[in-house]
């Protein structure tokens, strides 16, 4: 096979790649309705867990999350936010004593 050849055999493939492509988002688009996109984006996210359910993992990632955003906040001398954030620290650290 020249090389020609598989050019030719290449374009054949990528066009009928894409009008299959094609016809299958005119169909997507054409009969989706906002519920369907609600309904299939509400499978695919993650259950939120009730603050029964947080386990340690979870309260260590919040506590990761509040240091990093302490640190933040003190570099550019924001104390007020600064005092918010370290009683939430202090709330996730008595959660995690708790266990």
């Amino acid at each position: 096979m020249t090389k020609k050849e598989m050019n030719e055999l290449a374009d054949i493939v990528v066009d009928k790649l894409l009008t299959a492509y094609i016809k299958q988002q005119a169909t997507w688009y054409s009969t989706s309705t906002m519920d369907d996109l609600y309904h299939t984006l509400k499978r695919m996210s993650p259950k939120r867990k009730t603050k029964k359910q947080l386990n340690e993992a979870d309260l260590l990632g919040e506590l990761a999350k509040l240091m990093t955003k302490l640190d933040y906040h003190q570099s550019k001398e924001e104390y007020e936010i600064c005092a918010e954030i370290k009683k939430q620290i202090d709330d996730v650290n008595d959660k995690l004593n708790k266990l």
